[in-house]
């Protein structure tokens, strides 16, 4: 274990239980750790607002950073919760991979995965993080964004990144038939023969907060109505989510 990230979690512990704010004294000699430590340890934790100082009385207390932490756990167990029991299901209904994503910034990364009997373990692992234009469940976060979200990222990801393989354009253009038609479908993004298939997750506010897809093999049996199928019931299952999340 290392030593100052764990005394730094231990600090958290002490102000977490003092919400009028401890003084360093009161910090160092709880611990049992030189003044020099903590303060060091405090330093870091203010430079990243986990913990902040009043300079009036000179406590310090937690700060605003570890509300942003809190939230994006507290949705995470939340989401993963709703849809274990709905990832299972269709897994088992339709025999493939299926996946929860939640969008990072400008990123999308699996938090949940359930295998199925035709399991393509190549495709997704859990943290694989990759921009949002980048496969079906992606992109059908970023569809269902906001438009001002959609403008900053085609000029912050698309425009400004060289050796981009699609325009802002026709992005744009394919975005807006993914809105159109409730969920995303993307081939070979992972590897060649392989289908992704994705649809948007809300919340109770109506914002995308994840999506949900699966992921399989390309053969000659995946008409393009079976995909359209499949498109169906993948959306229809992020609804269930959506429901459960307290979206109407």
């Amino acid at each position: 274990m290392i030593k100052s990230l764990s005394k730094a979690t231990e600090i958290l512990e002490i102000l977490k239980k003092s919400p009028e704010g401890c003084s360093l004294f009161q910090i160092y000699t709880a611990l049992e750790i030189p003044k020099s430590t903590a303060h060091g340890i405090l330093k870091t934790l203010m430079a990243k607002m986990y913990v902040l100082k009043d300079e009036t009385t000179h406590f310090y207390r937690l700060g605003p950073a570890l509300i942003s932490l809190g939230k994006v756990a507290s949705l995470e167990l939340n989401i993963k919760n709703i849809a274990f029991l709905v990832l299972k299901k269709l897994s088992l209904e339709l025999g493939v991979d299926s996946f929860l994503m939640i969008p990072v910034g400008y990123k999308g990364t699996i938090i949940e995965r359930v295998d199925g009997l035709q399991s393509v373990k190549i495709i997704e692992n859990f943290g694989n993080e990759f921009y949002l234009h980048c496969g079906a469940m992606r992109k059908a976060i970023l569809a269902h964004k906001n438009q001002a979200f959609i403008e900053e990222y085609l000029e912050n990801v698309i425009g400004k990144n060289e050796g981009m393989k699609i325009s802002p354009s026709k992005l744009k253009k394919d975005l807006e038939k993914i809105k159109k038609e409730g969920a995303s479908v993307s081939y070979g993004e992972y590897a060649t023969g392989t289908v992704g298939i994705g649809a948007p997750i809300y919340n109770s506010n109506g914002e995308v907060v994840a999506s949900l897809g699966i992921n399989l093999l390309e053969t000659k049996e995946l008409t393009e109505k079976r995909i359209k199928e499949l498109k169906e019931i993948v959306r229809e299952r992020a609804a269930e989510v959506s429901k459960g999340m307290g979206y109407l």
